[in-house]
């Protein structure tokens, strides 16, 4: 079995800074981009277990990224993690469009370490399991 690996695609720290303790405690390598293309060559270089990729300030390039990430490891949870306070009807647009570009999961504010780190473990285990499985 490969070593559980969690590629974090973010404008700053935040993110795997909220992943960092878990990840050490269950010995899972955390790899940490800021730039789209970067982010990328992480996949080619080796198959991550988990990607967050969180939005930010290029949201368009966010979410042209996403697509890309979803096309490049289909088998490869994505998950979509916005700090952007909107309002129901634009918090609704954004979720669709993240699902329809190929996100497993969508957090939205309020952001928790504790609902962040639930959603990574969980799919890391489902990860492990399925390969110790098949």
């Amino acid at each position: 079995m490969r070593y559980p690996q969690v590629v974090i695609y973010d404008s700053d720290d935040w993110l795997a800074t909220q992943v960092a303790e878990v990840a050490r405690e269950n010995g899972w390598l955390v790899r940490e981009s800021r730039q789209a293309d970067a982010c990328l060559q992480l996949l080619r270089e080796a198959r991550p277990s988990v990607v967050l990729l969180k939005l930010g300030p290029k949201a368009l390039e966010e979410m042209t990224l996403l697509s890309r990430l979803t096309r490049h490891v289909p088998d490869c949870p994505v998950v979509l993690v916005s700090d952007a306070k909107l309002d129901v009807a634009g918090r609704h647009d954004l979720v669709g469009l993240a699902y329809d570009l190929g996100a497993r999961y969508v957090l939205m504010p309020p952001l928790t370490r504790s609902v962040i780190e639930d959603v990574v473990v969980g799919l890391l285990e489902a990860t492990i399991q399925r390969q110790t499985m098949g």
